[in-house]
């Protein structure tokens, strides 16, 4: 393994070996893990407070926990986004109309938010690769309230096709299930339905293109589905684990943040609102983002550094990233390098400034403030390492990479740290 690090980076700039060189010399040192508060993002985008909870176990900084070759326990977290101020949606007194929902990924976070949609009245199907043999439901515990769902009402399939038509589909895979989407999707769809997908990485332009393909979609209108009406992408900031089948247990957050990727709407207006109505009643906290690539883009400034360089050493835990001084100082830089490759993209889809506001300093204080007070927390890509399971690479490493090139921002040790990450997945065949 480490003379194919070596030869990989020898054929990069001289700057490339500067960042083998940060982690080499830190080594794999053990450091002391510290329990620390948890730091919650606020209402104002620029401040955290303190919520006076040590992490003692580990989740995914990511949005799934289900994959359709192989479920696992989950966790997402994600970083407060642009966007409008985060609702605790429950208002017992509001009616909501109940809707069709097919959860599609039942996996820890599948599994929890169409837990909590169930819970106020909306119709729920969940698909999940491997039905369960439990005939006891679906049973939540969670900090906001435990929920069980009886057999009789828990409605599972292991076939999207033996499903009804949904006015809501929300999709919980891990990305490197993306290209079983468009098939799991489609029998769910009709015009009027609207589709979340919680998910890592930069995905809406495959996943828009591969639907396109698999419904022969010839529409000019490059902004629309004819298969659907909206299509969002989601991010969420949640601790659930898949404890067994048909067992969740959600610990801690629950944030969930969406924004639209592809719309036939008539407004944008009619689109956030669809989202907020959606969750109206329940207990998740929600934001609604008016850019998409934006708060995709600001969820890398913590995925890219701390997912990668946990996995390039091996397995390590977030304590051990920021505790060290070299890798600390490769972490920023990593977070200067995604940071210049997002503010070059969206300058480069934007012509009007007012449409888009350029991530920077900020950001990266508040990821490393975030990243201080974890713990001992295990990345999801690390976990996925440490398990031998296919690894997110491609839309969580390569094309923020490939995206850099090509608008010819230098990010080498970005470019240091994929080439690692797709060493061990040749390796291990993840």
């Amino acid at each position: 393994m480490k003379n194919c690090l070596i030869m990989v980076l020898l054929s990069n700039h001289l700057r490339v070996a500067q960042s083998f060189s940060l982690l080499r010399d830190a080594g794999f040192r053990r450091l002391h893990q510290q329990q620390q508060p948890w730091l919650w993002p606020s209402s104002n985008n620029n401040h955290w407070k303190i919520c006076g909870r040590s992490l003692s176990s580990s989740f995914l900084f990511g949005s799934s926990s289900f994959s359709a070759e192989s479920p696992t326990t989950s966790n997402n977290i994600s970083t407060n986004f642009q966007s409008s101020v985060v609702q605790r949606s429950g208002n017992k007194d509001e009616e909501v109309k109940s809707l069709k929902v097919a959860i599609v990924g039942a996996g820890a976070v599948g599994s929890y938010y169409g837990a909590r949609l169930h819970e106020v009245g909306h119709k729920c199907q969940f698909y999940t690769r491997t039905l369960p043999d439990s005939g006891e439901g679906l049973q939540v515990t969670s900090t906001d309230g435990d929920i069980h769902i009886p057999a009789d009402e828990w409605h599972v399939f292991n076939d999207t096709k033996q499903m009804q038509k949904a006015d809501w589909v929300v999709v919980a895979l891990k990305s490197s299930s993306l290209k079983v989407i468009p098939d799991l999707i489609i029998p769910l769809l009709q015009s009027t339905t609207r589709v979340l997908v919680i998910m890592n990485g930069l995905i809406e332009d495959d996943l828009v293109r591969m639907i396109r393909e698999k419904t022969n979609d010839t529409n000019l209108d490059r902004s629309q589905l004819a298969c659907c009406q909206t299509l969002y992408g989601g991010m969420a900031l949640i601790c659930s684990n898949r404890l067994a089948p048909g067992r969740i247990d959600h610990s801690y957050a629950g944030l969930l943040s969406a924004g639209v990727a592809v719309s036939s709407s008539a407004t944008p207006e009619e689109d956030e609102e669809a989202f907020r109505s959606l969750f109206r009643n329940t207990t998740v906290p929600i934001t609604y983002d008016a850019n998409l690539l934006r708060g995709r883009w600001k969820k890398m400034v913590w995925n890219l550094p701390f997912n990668g360089i946990s996995v390039a050493m091996g397995g390590i835990t977030v304590d051990q990233i920021v505790n060290d001084p070299g890798l600390r100082k490769l972490a920023y830089t990593i977070m200067d390098e995604t940071i210049a490759t997002a503010n070059a993209e969206l300058s480069a889809v934007y012509d009007d400034h007012d449409e888009w506001e350029p991530l920077g300093e900020a950001e990266k204080d508040q990821m490393m403030t975030l990243s201080d007070g974890m713990g001992p927390y295990k990345t999801s890509t690390m976990l996925d390492l440490t398990n031998r399971r296919a690894m997110e690479v491609r839309y969580m490493f390569r094309e923020p990479v490939k995206r850099a090139e090509k608008l010819g921002v230098p990010v080498p040790h970005l470019q240091t740290l994929v080439a690692m990450i797709e060493a061990y997945q040749r390796k291990y065949g993840l």
